[in-house]
């Protein structure tokens, strides 16, 4: 899938794609501040000059291994240093970052691999929850597919160390409006939606992101939420490019921790999900740590309510506290601040540069101001479309460049979003998406399940968690030990599964016979527990 010329020819003549590359920003820092900080994590710290070298080294020694042009390279890797310069020298030979996510199991890696065909995999087998080469060997040899295997922090046989890569830095031209990333959108398992993203996009946003939330060269990020997620990806490893910002690599794994990074590295901005913000909220109400340096907390991944603004304004008067909407698919759509008008903390904000939103009726005609329906957005952060999917692709983006979202919002006389509700079956678990159809075809090959629905009930901290309402054939039966031992088995990632079942003897249905959601939930609420 590819930009149709003439939606090239307009943000090029509009002046929102530039020409420029995340390699020449890197390259304008290291030439500039060739001495100062670029990169660190924990003890570990680079300089610019030092971050240059490193992706030049990552780069040579993974054309010399026979990565090019247009290759996929799938990458497996917690937030760490060699994560970020692992995505600079893939581009930098002008190959194509793919992201997978490390809590993936067999099931989501093998799905994602075979759909992408990766020229390349880099991962480490450090991590605490699994051995991810391990997996990785046993995925490739299952789908009879020989990438080229690297592997950080280890020796093991068939795989190059990442630290032994080497070769001469290969000057390919970059070119932004090559396919520089493939994000996944939907559920993983069977056949995912992969979306597509050229630099240029990601320029244009992160530009966008550095203009209105004034990062700067001063600034030190957190990469506290997983990068395996475009927004955090974002929020972190593009603007920290563009802006010239130190950054931080933590994906920390409480809120202590994060505080604790924030306190010692004079941390000025961050994104995290809700829960991660009112967790720090919380942690600082009962404990005596340094949060003076924080400039910009973006939250994100999840509703932000006005009690969480409130608090915020209350408790860190002199941080901007900011939120969002948008998706993977067209970057960040809208913006509220803390300094807009109070009353309006329930919204999303107001457009981003050259962004347009529609809100339109199920017939696909536009809305007045005031009227719900679906958001449709057009503007330069829009991706190319889906991989190998055409039929995605037309479903999601129309002739004139519309994305069809998939949520519902109106927006006010102001200007500003007001988010309604998801027309997808999408729950948002602490910022990560269960996708509830997928959930249920697996399910539904349950021996015990005649029929299952994947709804949302509320939790305090996670924002969502997943509810399988199901029933059952006779004389079968089912509950929650049943469903953990069934996903087990399946090998899917934890954070996935339903936390909660609820059993009864027929799901109810809307007038045209098609399960009630809306219902469920309803009753969902009034149950106990």
């Amino acid at each position: 899938m590819e930009y149709a010329t003439s939606w090239i020819d307009k943000n090029v003549r509009e002046g929102h794609w530039t020409g420029e590359t995340f390699g020449q920003f890197l390259r304008v820092h290291a030439t500039s501040r060739p001495n100062d900080t670029a990169l660190g994590q924990g003890e570990v710290s680079i300089s610019w000059s030092n971050y240059l070298s490193e992706v030049e080294r990552v780069a040579g020694g993974l054309s010399r291994l026979g990565v090019g042009v247009g290759d996929r390279v799938s990458v497996q890797l917690h937030n760490c240093v060699e994560l970020a310069i692992s995505v600079l020298a893939i581009w930098d030979i002008g190959a194509v970052y793919q992201p997978l996510n490390p809590m993936y199991r067999a099931a989501e890696c093998e799905s994602l691999i075979a759909a992408v065909d990766p020229k390349a995999v880099i991962c480490s087998n450090s991590s605490m929850e699994f051995d991810h080469a391990n997996l990785l060997d046993e995925v490739t040899d299952r789908l009879s597919c020989s990438p080229i295997k690297v592997i950080v922090g280890t020796t093991r046989p068939g795989w190059t160390n990442f630290y032994d890569l080497d070769g001469p830095a290969n000057n390919i031209a970059q070119d932004p409006l090559r396919t520089a990333l493939l994000g996944t959108t939907s559920g993983t398992t069977g056949k995912p939606k992969i979306y597509i993203h050229i630099q240029a996009t990601q320029i244009f946003e992160a530009k966008a992101l550095c203009q209105g939330l004034t990062f700067g060269s001063n600034d030190v990020m957190l990469a506290a939420a997983p990068m395996t997620h475009r927004g955090a990806l974002m929020v972190g490893l593009m603007t920290s490019l563009v802006s010239g910002s130190r950054l931080v690599m933590g994906e920390a794994r409480n809120t202590r921790e994060i505080a604790s990074i924030i306190e010692n590295q004079k941390v000025t901005t961050f994104m995290g999900i809700p829960t991660i913000v009112s967790d720090l909220l919380h942690l600082h109400d009962r404990e005596e740590w340094d949060a003076t340096s924080l400039r910009v907390v973006l939250a994100s991944g999840a509703p932000v309510t006005a009690e969480l603004i409130n608090r915020f304004h209350e408790q860190w008067p002199n941080t901007l506290a900011a939120t969002g909407y948008g998706l993977s698919e067209t970057g960040w759509c809208t913006f509220l601040r803390i300094a807009d008008p109070p009353e309006k903390v329930y919204s999303s904000g107001r457009l981003a540069p050259a962004t347009e939103i529609e809100i339109r009726d199920q017939s696909g005609l536009p809305l007045s101001l005031g009227e719900t329906g679906e958001v449709h957005i057009r503007g330069p952060m829009n991706c190319a479309g889906y991989l190998k999917n055409d039929e995605a692709t037309n479903q999601a983006i129309d002739a004139d460049g519309w994305f069809a979202s998939g949520d519902l919002a109106f927006m006010d006389k102001d200007g500003y979003l007001n988010p309604v509700g998801r027309s997808k079956h999408t729950i948002i678990r602490g910022g990560l998406n269960i996708y509830a159809e997928e959930i249920e075809h697996m399910l539904q090959e349950h021996p015990a399940v005649r029929e299952v629905a994947i709804v949302p009930y509320p939790d305090p901290r996670l924002g969502e968690r997943a509810c399988a309402y199901v029933s059952l054939h006779a004389e079968a039966s089912f509950d929650l030990d049943e469903l953990v031992r069934f996903f087990s088995e399946l090998d899917t990632a934890r954070y996935t599964w339903p936390e909660r079942v609820e059993v009864v003897d027929e799901l109810p249905r809307n007038p045209i016979g098609k399960i009630d959601r809306i219902a469920i939930s309803n009753l969902l609420q009034n149950l106990p527990g």
